[in-house]
């Protein structure tokens, strides 16, 4: 059975990305992706650049809040060149276009309404358990 989240109120939750690292994602509805869109392919119109690209930025900096070792949240969890990378929106910009892996997890992780809801669910269990 399909399970769709419609939201009223900003979701947000840790995914994991890797063996160690999650990253904290924010929902985005249908309309903010609309929005989104929109900003992107005025913006690549102006400076004559593919939308895409700029889509791509602005989602990271739309939904992409953090991100952690999952055992050490001292510690960033992603590394680059062998170097540890802190976040911050200069690191989540880089990300989101020069690192396909990490693009496509937020692409599909930050409109995923299921796993939103999944996070609901885990929070009544535990509340009930």
């Amino acid at each position: 059975m399909g399970n769709l989240g419609i939201f009223d109120d900003e979701r947000k939750r840790w995914i994991q990305f890797d063996e160690d690292t999650e990253v904290h994602i924010k929902f985005v509805g249908r309309e903010e992706l609309k929005k989104l869109q929109r900003g992107a392919e005025k913006t690549a119109a102006l400076a004559n650049v593919d939308a895409r690209d700029i889509l791509a930025t602005k989602l990271g900096r739309a939904c992409v809040l953090g991100w952690r070792n999952m055992d050490d949240h001292n510690h960033p969890g992603l590394m680059v060149n062998g170097q540890p990378l802190e976040f911050n929106q200069e690191n989540v910009d880089m990300l989101m276009s020069r690192s396909t892996e990490f693009a496509r997890f937020v692409d599909l992780n930050s409109v995923n309404s299921s796993l939103f809801l999944e996070e609901e669910q885990e929070e009544a269990a535990s509340k009930n358990g």
